[in-house]
């Protein structure tokens, strides 16, 4: 039901819109100008959504990255030391 006053809503205006532009050709300009900001305001307001959900989810990935770093930092210091062992026995083999 909600979508039905949508589209009648939207089939309203567009009919009020014609007749208005029709009946009166002096405020075409201005109904042209003010159809104009309307679409720049919302490719704007789009721009600027998109933006605020991309900085969301890089600032999410970001902290689940340091996490990740934390927990990697043990396990490198393990992997570094059983690396300098296994070079240290080969020199003592040469």
């Amino acid at each position: 039901m909600k979508t039905f006053f949508k589209i009648a809503g939207w089939l309203v205006a567009a009919l009020v819109g014609l007749f208005v532009w029709h009946a009166f050709p002096d405020i075409q300009p201005i109904v042209t100008w003010g159809l104009g900001a309307a679409f720049i305001y919302h490719v704007v307001s789009t721009i600027e959504t998109v933006k605020e959900v991309l900085n969301a989810e890089l600032f999410e990935i970001r902290r689940r990255s340091i996490a990740a770093e934390d927990r990697l930092e043990p396990i490198d210091r393990k992997v570094s030391a059983i690396l300098r062992d296994a070079l240290e026995q080969r020199r003592a083999r040469l």
